[in-house]
């Protein structure tokens, strides 16, 4: 990794601060239950919603989709609370200790695979894990996400699924990196519509722009958002990162990203992730909506609603806290590897025993053909609803 951000995320920041009259006093409004939407009453010297700060997405313990045992669930007690905490903070300990030469459990169960045997497992051991003790912000909801009232990520649409499992047909007679177009954009050191989504983030104001500097993924440049009502361009304009658009709801800030390229996927290797860590569908009919509430002095509930017709049959909604971090906070670049070694070193892999390539890539194919089926029995399912 590089470190220094760019000069032109500097001179932004730079720029910015110029602009900025110091802000109105703080007033936080206290803590509020998990789900509350207080107005803080901090404003800018311009009369704006003050969002300003180094903010952390904060760590609450809780699964993005909803287990299945809790069903139409959405709040747990405060006793369970603290129980899925405490088993969360076991679950880290087992991992945190740099003298245990034992591999992680994932991947100690990947090394039981034939096709791993020997190789998985045997190259990284906990001492090389940094794992400090996590902040945990207590959070009582079942899920992360809160629309559909399930908690869970609604169907892929019929046509996804046919994308999917055309992908999967193609790859039957192919290895995971015959060629750098098999690996996922991420890896190829690009920048998707997702980037803002999750990592740290450093927001600045002035009078009709807001703008994002994030430290996650590949992102280093930062993202400016207009708020003076202008028109995006023409929908034949299209981007990696989309065009997004800013107003004031109140007192939160609402974003809109559209306008994002047609090649957002990374290719059919994404079938085997959580389609929430990794996007599914190719971006072009995709809008993606955040909404950011300053509660307190130190926390932002932030929410971004996913709403893609040609990928998911409804849109999903995804609800955390963001909280302040220290102004001292480093955010250095957070760019690709230099030169992206990393793919030459994948496809090299691949190259020097073609057989074991072809062979684990059919294993991983294994592994993933029980999540398909129940991706496309929740599709089937939802089909016959409409009927």
């Amino acid at each position: 990794m590089r470190y220094g951000i760019l000069a032109s995320a500097v001179g932004l920041a730079i720029a910015l601060v110029v602009l900025l009259p110091a802000s109105g006093p703080l007033a936080a409004q206290g803590q509020r239950s998990a789900g509350a939407t207080k107005a803080w009453s901090g404003k800018t010297a311009w009369g704006d919603p003050d969002l300003q700060g180094k903010w952390e997405t904060a760590e609450t313990a809780t699964p993005m989709e909803r287990p299945k045992e809790y069903a139409n669930k959405e709040f747990l007690t405060d006793q369970e609370v603290a129980a899925r905490i405490d088993a969360f903070r076991k679950r880290r300990a087992a991992v945190a200790n740099p003298d245990d030469d034992t591999p992680f459990p994932e991947i100690k169960k990947a090394a039981e695979k034939s096709h791993e045997k020997g190789i998985r497992g045997e190259e990284y051991n906990k001492f090389w894990v940094d794992a400090p003790e996590a902040k945990i912000k207590p959070w009582n909801r079942t899920s992360l996400i809160v629309d559909p009232p399930d908690g869970r990520m609604p169907p892929f649409t019929p046509e996804m699924i046919k994308w999917i499992e055309a992908g999967e047909a193609v790859r039957y007679n192919r290895g995971e990196a015959d060629t750098w177009e098999d690996r996922n954009i991420n890896e190829r050191c690009i920048e998707n519509s997702f980037t803002r989504i999750g990592g740290e983030r450093q927001i600045l104001q002035a009078p009709g722009n807001v703008a994002f500097i994030v430290h996650h993924l590949n992102a280093n440049a930062p993202f400016i958002i207009p708020l003076d009502g202008r028109p995006k361009q023409s929908d034949s304009v299209r981007t990696w990162m989309g065009i997004a658009r800013g107003r004031w709801d109140g007192p939160t800030l609402v974003v809109e990203t559209t306008n994002i390229n047609g090649k957002q996927n990374g290719g059919p290797i994404l079938a085997s992730r959580t389609p929430y860590q990794r996007f599914l569908g190719a971006g072009d009919t995709l809008k993606i909506t955040e909404r950011f509430t300053r509660v307190d002095a130190d926390t932002i509930e932030y929410r971004y609603t996913v709403d893609d017709p040609k990928t998911y049959v409804r849109p999903y909604t995804v609800l955390r806290p963001l909280t302040k971090a220290d102004d001292n906070l480093l955010m250095p670049e957070n760019a690709c590897h230099e030169g992206n070694y990393g793919i030459v070193g994948q496809l090299s892999a691949g190259r020097a025993d073609e057989e074991y390539a072809l062979k684990a890539s059919r294993g991983e194919q294994s592994e993933r053909k029980a999540q398909f089926e129940e991706m496309k029995r929740r599709t089937e399912e939802w089909v016959r609803s409409r009927k």
